[in-house]
């Protein structure tokens, strides 16, 4: 009976009852945006770390880890061919490639900017980095040519474009100073800000008598195969870097988890202080809720007066209130819900263009650039549902405790 009288007092009041649920649906809604968001640009920003610039893994020489910083040409790996044949041989690694940095700058022959060269080998690197399918232009042609990839930023920057000659300056295995001109064959757009802005690739070939690299290879960078469940990729990276560790004892061995640390560290905040946001937002809601069924209370005192008289106890007037929150909660949250995945399936399909609507500004040295897709978090879009009808429920405990309370002559005589 309580059921019904709470049902039919929620219909009977429509327009409080709808302004009730618009407000919860509304607080749902946003929360639903900004975590699909949020969580996508995590997502990508993992997928770009890895595909464009960290990899799964990187093997290094435990000294030059140390000595990184300066991007010395004096410490490399001394078995990287045999060392990248043997992890191609584990059923968990995609592909291996070496890689050298070096310190160079780049000249228009009217300004100069600092760089940070990679010589990459470009028969492997794109076993493991996504690079090739990220150039306007052309990839390197396979001999020893001097050619040169540029960060599309970076190269408007400069004034140049693909088929323009570039002055490239570095400091050489033996800390001497050569330059040379490199031939741009293709610019780097991809959806890392920090490699628009700053990158500049060479070949291995091209690097051997250019900086004297005399087959010196600084880094041995890793792709592990891809996994539909996160935590089984992740699994299976510290699985080969263990491996790694203990067949290579010299080798300093770090997953793109260590090396990205800061990133991962930010990407928590940004989960906490989402669900932070959360709470203040549906806590807005609450209080309009809290508002609007005191109020009621009040409207219908003599409404509780009659139940009164018919025999209701006052837990009963109580719970009948609470009743009546309960299905205001679950209407706001069944529409916010279902407004949350109408949005979240835009957001999954056609994404968000966070370049055009804040430009690169936005993400700084984050690899995040370009539209950021929206991802599905089942057990995000259950708890905020639940949250909702709970907001609602404590929101209507004060006031249906008030409505309890009334005495049977006070309610009846009050006008």
């Amino acid at each position: 009976m309580l059921f019904t009288i709470a049902f039919r007092n929620i219909l009977r009041h429509r327009r409080r009852t709808i302004l009730s649920a618009i407000t919860i649906a509304a607080g749902m809604l946003v929360f639903i945006f900004m975590n699909s968001l949020l969580t996508g640009a995590d997502r990508a920003a993992i997928d770009n770390l890895i595909s464009l610039n960290t990899a799964a893994l990187k093997i290094q020489t435990q000294r030059y880890q140390n000595e990184q910083k300066t991007l010395p040409l004096t410490d490399g790996i001394a078995n990287a061919d045999s060392l990248r044949l043997k992890l191609l041989t584990d059923k968990r690694v995609k592909g291996a490639t070496p890689r050298t940095r070096f310190l160079g700058q780049l000249s228009n022959y009217a300004d100069a900017v600092p760089v940070i060269g990679i010589a990459i080998d470009e028969r492997t690197d794109s076993t493991v980095f996504s690079l090739s399918r990220c150039i306007e232009g052309s990839y390197f042609s396979g001999d020893n040519r001097r050619e040169i990839i540029l960060g599309k930023r970076l190269a408007a920057n400069l004034g140049v474009t693909a088929g323009d000659f570039i002055t490239l300056y570095a400091l050489t295995r033996y800390e001497s100073r050569n330059a040379d001109e490199f031939k741009i064959v293709g610019l780097l757009n991809t959806t890392d800000p920090a490699l628009n802005r700053g990158a500049a690739y060479i070949t291995l070939s091209a690097a051997d008598d250019f900086i004297d690299r005399e087959g010196l290879i600084t880094e041995l960078d890793v792709a592990v195969r891809e996994r539909i469940n996160y935590q089984t990729f992740v699994k299976d990276v510290k699985g080969v870097q263990q491996a790694v560790r203990r067949s290579n004892p010299g080798c300093a061995v770090d997953s793109y988890l260590e090396i990205a640390a800061d990133y991962f560290k930010i990407s928590r905040m940004k989960s906490m202080f989402g669900f932070i946001f959360m709470g203040f937002i549906l806590l807005i809601a609450g209080v309009g809720i809290f508002n609007t069924v005191f109020m009621s209370v009040f409207e219908r005192i003599r409404e509780i007066g009659v139940l009164r008289a018919h025999g209701f106890k006052p837990a009963e007037i109580t719970r009948l209130f609470l009743l009546e929150g309960v299905f205001t909660g679950v209407a706001g949250s069944t529409l916010g819900l279902a407004a949350g995945c109408v949005v979240n399936v835009f957001l999954v399909i056609y994404g968000y263009p966070i370049d055009k609507v804040a430009g690169d500004s936005i993400a700084g040295d984050l690899p995040v650039y370009g539209t950021i897709y929206g991802q599905w978090n089942i057990g995000t879009l259950a708890a905020v549902f639940l949250f909702g009808i709970a907001v609602a429920v404590l929101a209507g405990i004060i006031p249906a405790r008030k409505a309890g309370s009334i005495e049977v002559n006070q309610a009846l005589r009050f006008n």
